[in-house]
């Protein structure tokens, strides 16, 4: 005979369960931006896209055995559980897939379901339910590198957080750490800024120990030693 008892001991394991299933097939797909917003989240925040994932928190007033989102365009067939961090917030990254340009969802917390209150974008559903939306940004293209205004030339870099980005060339003498390039609020962007007279340079960026051309740069050429670099044209009137 099962008793009360050893029915939440199973309800509590199934749960559990789920969780080691999701993240492990979470983890082939997080990247190290994915892994800062679940791990450093500190209180609930609005819906947002990383990596082509949507990020969403919750954060009650306790602990709760479980929470969960399950979407319209699912049938709100499947709840996707939340993760947990050492923080008490819990956080779900839920894939994206290409023609994906608006979600309609609701909250699951311990059987109670809800819109997410960290969200104030709504819709109906059927029978008038209140749903959470979001709706896809479109997708900005890659920025140009190297960006100038007058004789200001301003080198970008995309990579992930917490690298060691360099940038050298003709305009230092090829002086691999003189400049070391600046990362914005975590997001994995570094951006250096020299000036540089009129003429034509070659330059590379490194990156953790390992030289490169300028990804964003589709103007090459060969280098002394016989490596790619990048070339930084500045025109003689501005």
């Amino acid at each position: 005979m099962i008793t009360r008892h050893t029915f939440s001991q199973i309800i509590i394991l199934s749960l559990l369960f789920l969780f080691l299933t999701a993240a492990s097939v979470s983890a082939e797909r997080v990247t190290v931006r994915l892994h800062f917003a679940i791990t450093e989240a500190t209180d609930a925040s609005p819906p947002e896209l990383i990596d082509n994932h949507l990020v969403l928190t919750y954060k009650g007033a306790r602990r709760y055995r479980f929470v969960g989102a399950a979407f319209q365009h699912e049938d709100f067939k499947k709840i996707h559980p939340f993760y947990i961090n050492t923080n008490g917030v819990y956080v779900l990254t839920y894939p994206l897939k290409e023609d994906m340009k608006n979600l309609d969802y609701r909250i699951v917390v311990d059987g109670l379901w809800m819109t997410d209150p960290e969200n104030p974008v709504t819709s109906r559903g059927l029978g008038g339910i209140s749903l959470s939306s979001f709706t896809v940004p479109e997708k900005a293209g890659p920025p140009e590198s190297p960006q100038t205004s007058g004789k200001q030339i301003t080198f970008i870099y995309n990579g992930n957080p917490g690298q060691r980005v360099y940038v050298y060339g003709d305009f230092n003498n090829w002086e691999p750490y003189m400049f070391r390039m600046r990362e914005s609020g975590g997001s994995g962007t570094y951006t250096y800024t020299i000036r540089a007279r009129e003429g034509k340079y070659k330059y590379k960026f490194i990156v953790d120990g390992t030289s490169l051309a300028d990804p964003l740069n589709d103007s090459k050429t060969i280098d002394a030693f016989g490596e790619t670099a990048s070339i930084l044209t500045v025109a003689e009137k501005y």
